[in-house]
């Protein structure tokens, strides 16, 4: 290969990653989104309070439940996209971690102005962690009383 050869091919690698830097490939590049802050200065503010209250805890910001809770075992693989759906986009405001073992010590929601939505009928409240206060989460939704829910079906319209 002349020197002219791996010059080129030098360029053409570096203007394939210039393109893809500035949304030129495929993925995220192309969707119309825009940024976000990760946290409202309400936020920002009760992160800091926290950090300087509890020095032994990591704090998360903006955790998604996902992140912390998965399926019990032993579900067939529907039933646990059932549960998985139901709490895996949602997300908690903070989430405090013991820096020593890793161990989840509180999760922390704000009650502000900017976290109250509209009430939707289709929502239903996430159930309360197992255990007592001051006790780390077991990372499990407690099991459902009686029998599994028959699937909805939506009725035909013509």
């Amino acid at each position: 290969m002349t020197q002219q050869h791996i010059i080129f091919l030098v360029l053409a690698i570096i203007v394939v990653a210039l393109l893809r830097l500035l949304g030129g490939g495929s993925g995220i590049g192309r969707l119309p989104v825009r940024p976000r802050e990760l946290m409202t200065k309400r936020e920002r503010i009760v992160c800091g309070f926290i950090e300087q209250a509890i020095p032994s805890a990591r704090v998360h910001a903006q955790v998604s439940m996902g992140a912390i809770l998965q399926p019990a075992r032993g579900l067939d693989r529907s039933r646990a996209t059932s549960v998985r759906n139901r709490f895996s986009s949602k997300r908690v405001d903070f989430l405090l971690e013991d820096r020593a073992s890793g161990d989840i010590i509180a999760i922390v929601e704000l009650d502000d102005r900017t976290h109250h939505a509209r009430p939707d009928p289709q929502r239903r409240p996430l159930p309360a962690p197992p255990g007592r206060p001051g006790e780390p989460a077991r990372h499990a939704l407690p099991p459902r009383a009686g029998p599994a829910p028959a699937p909805r079906r939506r009725p035909r319209t013509r």
